[in-house]
């Protein structure tokens, strides 16, 4: 299982700083714009109570990810134990605690950029824990992502300047915990994030949305908020990210998107 082996890489104290492929590096490479696209992988509907390792989507030739996530008919009842990036792809796990059938689908966001490096967080643990993963002097943030295990789901995937954040909930009786990734890159890259929060009341669903600036698009994107407000779905539009969660608390709360942008 990948969690297993990047569990050994943070309880080493290892930080990976590995470039990933992409395309050329060669200096005219590097000052063309790079593209960017998104891919889909195939639909896969989960029986009610079932978790399920969905299969990775993988980039075109020439491009590594920096964001992806998973979409969700009905749109509620699957909760998020990771997303995040996996060689040139995107990896993502769902447990459905619905009562019924609910049909996901995985989706990933590429570039051409030959600067993009990988870093990997530790492994922390706890009921509600927070990892973070941070570039190297001189690279800001194009994308990242987290993965959890066992009953922790997602609550927090926020970027920064340099930085890649993230949050789970342990919603089971096993203790575990959640690493997080960032995806680097020598180019300028801007932060979004909701103009306004969405109100989530108490044990409802709701979504919140996040543009990029004019001319620009999405590389990644994540939602904030309570941490037990639970990722349900996250995925990029054409000119943004969307984040769908639900508030498993007694009391409202609220739930914003980001998104990380670059000029094409």
């Amino acid at each position: 299982m990948r969690y297993t082996r990047i569990t050994t890489l943070a309880a080493a104290g290892i930080v990976l700083a590995l470039a990933v492929p992409a395309a050329s590096a060669g200096d005219a490479g590097r000052r063309a714009a790079p593209a960017v696209s998104r891919a889909e992988g195939p639909s896969v509907t989960l029986a009610a109570g079932e978790a399920r390792e969905l299969p990775r989507v993988i980039c075109p030739s020439g491009q590594t990810s920096t964001g992806g996530g998973v979409r969700l008919t009905p749109d509620n009842g699957v909760f998020i134990r990771e997303s995040s990036p996996g060689g040139t792809g995107w990896d993502v796990r769902v447990h459905n605690l619905s009562d019924g059938p609910r049909t996901v689908t995985p989706l990933v966001v590429c570039t051409s950029d030959p600067t993009i490096t990988h870093q990997v967080g530790n492994l922390v643990s706890g009921d509600t824990a927070v990892s973070g993963a941070g570039c190297p002097q001189g690279q800001v943030t194009a994308g990242g992502g987290a993965a959890a295990e066992h009953r922790n789901f997602l609550s927090l995937g926020e970027p920064s300047v340099a930085f890649w954040n993230a949050r789970a909930k342990n919603t089971g009786f096993v203790r575990s915990g959640v690493i997080a990734f960032v995806r680097c890159s020598d180019r300028p890259h801007s932060l979004e994030g909701s103009s306004t929060l969405t109100p989530v009341p108490a044990s409802q669903t709701r979504s919140a949305h996040a543009e990029c600036p004019a001319g620009q698009v999405p590389t990644a994107g994540g939602g904030f908020g309570h941490p037990n407000v639970l990722h349900n779905a996250s995925f990029p539009t054409a000119t943004g990210w969307t984040i769908r969660a639900t508030n498993t608390d007694g009391v409202q709360r609220s739930l914003g998107a980001t998104v990380v942008c670059t000029s094409p």
